[in-house]
């Protein structure tokens, strides 16, 4: 499985797990061409850093999905240290979350306030 498709399983798969809690989500990301001189390659942009957007009538929340095949707890905080960086760069309002959802094969994902 290529990184892309496994991305896009995962996203997939959070967002179905908010919309099973009640939440109504939508893709958090925008696909920009870039034209080269012997085609156009296709890049996917994070919007806020946020794979999935979700919302229900009490919370925004802004969740990074990430997954790792790593059964051991550095797998995961390196995880959290990633979706921590690429929430940083944006000036959020107290009242909105940001949450990291980690991915291990075969379980329930953790889910991390950040």
């Amino acid at each position: 499985m290529s990184s892309v498709s496994k991305g896009n399983y995962y996203k997939r798969k959070t967002k179905a797990w908010y919309e099973k809690r009640g939440y109504v989500c939508e893709y958090g990301e925008f696909t920009c061409s870039i034209a080269l001189g012997r085609g156009t390659i296709y890049r996917k942009i994070d919007i806020f850093g946020a794979d999935v957007i979700c919302m229900d009538g009490k919370e925004i929340i802004f969740a990074n999905s990430k997954a790792t095949d790593e059964f051991r707890e550095d797998g995961v905080s390196k995880m959290k240290s990633e979706a921590k960086i690429k929430f940083s760069k944006y000036p959020f309002p107290p009242g909105v979350k940001k949450q990291v959802v980690v991915w291990q094969p075969r379980e329930e994902p953790e889910v991390f306030d950040l």
